[in-house]
């Protein structure tokens, strides 16, 4: 067993619209792989279809949804359409990067929702909305690894990512595969990780930052 394990908090900030943005034309259907599962939200499956999305066709999403939002930045400011401003890191060049990678990289296998992962991501989540704070150590001192095997068995490689003050699926996609202010990309690496096969997601409030996503990843997961 290869134990790959990437710790990550994502420090772009999104603000956008609650509501679901249209979907591109004829997306396959098999992508929404969390569609009929009982123990996500709407947005949490639809956080999952996005990610789907991205890794079985870089090239089309980027040129789908990332490179409008090249006209949404003026310097450091990015203004996401009829929204409030925000200050990025880096500005629009981690974007730019990013669009290039994709439009570069290969098709990738599906994410198939995993119920433990979702327990998992959950914990994080909900403790953060009691109790604030970010990362992702939770108040008692659990790691994302304590947790993802709290409520299963995985093998191969496993992952959490998080982003905070996002407000749509697609966004918190986006805002992890662009990674401003984080040198190594890791979030990127993560929703671009071939190895990865199940995923589990939670979305949820949060005290400073309004909102809160986590996402855990695993190659291999047996739900206990």
């Amino acid at each position: 067993m290869q134990n790959i394990f990437i710790l990550l908090l994502s420090s772009l900030f999104w603000f956008g619209s609650s509501e679901i943005q249209p979907e591109g034309k004829n997306w396959p259907t098999e992508l929404n792989t969390a569609k009929n599962v009982d123990y996500l939200d709407e947005l949490e499956k639809q956080v999952v279809y996005e990610l789907n999305k991205v890794r079985t066709d870089p090239k089309r999403f980027a040129e789908e949804y990332m490179e409008e939002l090249r006209a949404s930045f003026e310097g450091r400011v990015f203004t996401y359409p009829g929204r409030t401003p925000v200050n990025s890191a880096e500005g629009v060049i981690p974007l730019n990067e990013c669009i290039q990678i994709l439009k570069n990289t290969d098709p990738m296998p599906i994410l198939y929702p995993a119920e433990g992962l979702a327990k998992a991501s959950f914990y994080l989540a909900d403790d953060q909305q009691k109790h604030g704070g970010i990362g992702h150590i939770s108040r008692n001192g659990s790691t994302p690894q304590n947790r993802i095997k709290r409520y299963g068995d995985w093998d191969i490689c496993s992952a959490e990512d998080i982003t905070y003050g996002s407000f749509e699926a697609r966004q918190i996609v986006i805002a992890l595969l662009i990674d401003d202010g984080v040198p190594d990309r890791g979030h990127r690496k993560n929703v671009l990780n071939p190895c990865f096969h199940f995923a589990g997601v939670s979305y949820g409030g949060h005290p400073t930052y309004q909102s809160m996503c986590v996402i855990d990843y695993a190659g291999e997961y047996i739900t206990k």
